[in-house]
């Protein structure tokens, strides 16, 4: 054999070949690293970090690099989600690029799920947690290639090619794993760079864990947010409601202030915005459970003054102190009267339909879980189509004004026209806030006169013949008479238990909105309850059973039913949906009720 020749400085031939090819893997490698360490971090999306790694492999480092994560990554579970050590790996390729051939890297269609069963190379590799270089590709590596990849392109794309696996390992939580590949014309990779790709895969690997805490923070904060605030103004006759609400702090998305618009009986609204001393997750706590506890409270129909009361005597059974301002009112449309209490908040404003606006004096007591004594009310009549503004001092006190100053800033602003309550809300957040800041806005139309009946009744059993009458005519002149025998039958049975246990007279309303809701007030303390089933004797003909056979009826008939104490007794009510076309809107006009057409002791009342 020929031994071979000598360079000119006694080097062997190739040498220089050998020395350039080393030097570009060197540059190949330091650059790589240099991009991907340069754009690993600078993002907070799984989906986005994962492309920009495989980004800043192709075409330079690598002609081919693809993005591996685990099931539990990529999926929106808990992290903490209890999986079966014995299951298959589940991996999601997330970015996948290639080299174009022009010199640039391309990406491929990247979602692709890939499942191991146990006892694959793939499935050994995942429980290893150790990386793989393959200098090339034989036909021995081709034998043991998984069963997903085992297809005459992949044969034809890895045959001579070169390959590397690195896991994805941070905080001792497997991630997932990368794949580089160079083709067969190239120089294989070596374990310098497999080196390299440990190195980047470590910041890497931490960047996507970083990722994932923040999408889980992110949601779960989202979760707590829609939880602790109303979703939707509720849709009720007569007023009209928006609100906003904008936490201070960007990192929970929920904070102290907490508003609310609760549906009452009698298409009455409770209103209420609050704000807990305080920011961030504590602070967001405390307000979850006093606004519950509002809701909670209201369901009971307390007045303003003593719903506070109640409120501040649950915060101090709290284990941990909490203070809170509140302000708390009832709309009622019907009489068109609004009632106010205040537990150490920003009085309301009022702005008039010609546009005059005003502060509210509501009496102001210490805020909640001070421990007041009482609370005092302000009650006042409401023009149809006034403004009614409630917001936290978030939304008024900054750095450059006081209380004050942005109350009067606030209400200069509602002097101006705006197309919507939406839009008169997002303008009030415009404002720059140091603060948890929250803004109510209630326009009060009221329920128009012509949509009410109202009379009163001595305690007579002939009188229930009478108010069927009545009942029969309003509907009638409503359009509703679809519903008028039902109506009549359970505003009868009303009548007739009310009239077997008082003496003093019985008052019955008909109220037409998008329902018919029918009220029949009396002065006694029992409220009906459903007979329970083992209780009923039908053999008997007791007051007690003509009171069950009454509920029972109204529970069967009519689409939702209670009862309202009252100062003074009860209010058994019910209401029905309407029929389709009159739910669209009646045509005809109200009647009227002469004098004449009425018995002497049940004429019409204001």
């Amino acid at each position: 054999m020929q031994a071979p020749q000598s360079a000119p400085n006694g080097t062997a031939p190739g040498w220089h070949d050998t020395a350039d090819a080393h030097m570009e893997g060197e540059t190949a490698r330091l650059a790589f690293l240099h991009r991907a360490i340069s754009d690993i971090g600078t993002t907070l999306n799984v989906g986005h970090a994962a492309r920009v790694l495989a980004a800043s492999a192709v075409p330079g480092f690598a002609d081919f690099a693809s993005v591996h994560l685990h099931d539990h990554v990529t999926t929106s579970e808990d992290d903490s989600t209890t999986r079966s050590p014995h299951a298959s790996p589940v991996m999601h390729r997330v970015a996948a690029v290639h080299d174009d051939g022009l010199g640039h890297g391309a990406e491929l269609q990247a979602e692709q799920t890939f499942v191991y069963p146990s006892g694959t190379a793939m499935a050994r590799f995942l429980t290893l947690i150790e990386p793989v270089l393959i200098p090339r590709v034989d036909q021995d590596v081709l034998l043991k290639l998984p069963a997903e990849l085992d297809s005459p392109s992949a044969r034809s794309v890895l045959t001579g090619s070169s390959v590397m696996l690195v896991p994805l390992t941070a905080r001792d939580s497997v991630l997932g794993f990368l794949i580089f590949g160079r083709k067969p014309e190239r120089p294989p990779f070596i374990p310098a760079d497999l080196a390299a790709c440990q190195q980047m895969a470590q910041r890497a690997a931490l960047s996507l864990h970083n990722a994932c805490l923040y999408r889980h923070q992110a949601r779960t904060s989202a979760v707590l947010r829609r939880s602790l605030q109303p979703i939707l103004p509720p849709r009720l006759p007569g007023v009209e409601i928006a609100y906003r609400y904008h936490p201070y702090s960007h990192a929970t998305q929920v904070g102290g202030d907490w508003l609310d618009a609760i549906p009452l009986p009698g298409h009455r609204v409770g209103l209420v915005i609050g704000d807990v001393e305080g920011h961030g997750l504590h602070a967001a706590v405390a307000m979850g459970q006093l606004r519950t506890a509002v809701r909670t409270l209201a369901t009971l129909d307390l007045p303003p003054a003593q719903l506070l009361l109640r409120l501040d005597q649950f915060a101090q059974g709290l284990s941990h102190t909490t203070l809170a301002t509140c302000l708390y009112g009832i709309y009622d449309p019907l009489p068109r009267r609004v009632t106010f209490a205040s537990a150490g908040h920003l009085p309301p404003i009022l702005v008039s339909p010609d546009g005059k606006d005003e502060l509210l004096e509501v009496p102001v007591s210490a805020p909640i879980g001070v421990g007041s004594t009482a609370f005092d009310t302000l009650e006042l009549p409401i023009d149809s189509g006034s403004l009614l503004v409630m917001c936290t001092d978030g939304l008024v006190e900054t750095r450059e004004q006081d209380i004050e100053e942005g109350l009067f800033a606030v209400r200069r602003s509602l002097t101006t026209p705006h197309l919507s309550l939406e839009e008169a809300c997002d303008a009030l957040l415009r404002r720059q806030r140091h603060d948890d800041a929250s803004v109510l806005m209630a326009r009060l139309h009221g329920i128009p006169h012509d949509r009410i009946a109202t009379w009163r009744f001595p305690p007579r059993p002939e009188q229930v013949r009478v108010a069927r009458g009545l009942v029969r005519d309003t509907l009638t002149a409503w359009g509703l008479r679809d519903i008028c025998d039902t109506t009549q039958l359970l505003a009868g049975e009303l009548l007739t238990n009310a009239a077997r246990h008082t003496s003093n007279p019985i008052g019955l309303r008909l109220v037409h909105t998008d329902t018919l809701l029918c009220e029949v007030t009396d002065d006694s303390q029992v409220a009906p309850a459903l007979p329970h089933p083992a209780g009923t004797d039908t053999d008997t003909d007791t007051d007690t059973d003509a009171s069950e056979r009454g509920v029972t009826l109204i529970h069967k008939l009519a689409t939702r039913w209670g009862c309202t104490p009252t100062p003074a007794g009860r209010t058994v009510w019910f209401e029905h949906s309407l029929p389709t076309h009159a739910a669209r809107g009646t045509a005809g006009r109200s009647p009227l009720w002469p004098d004449k057409a009425l018995p002497p002791d049940c004429r019409e009342r204001d």
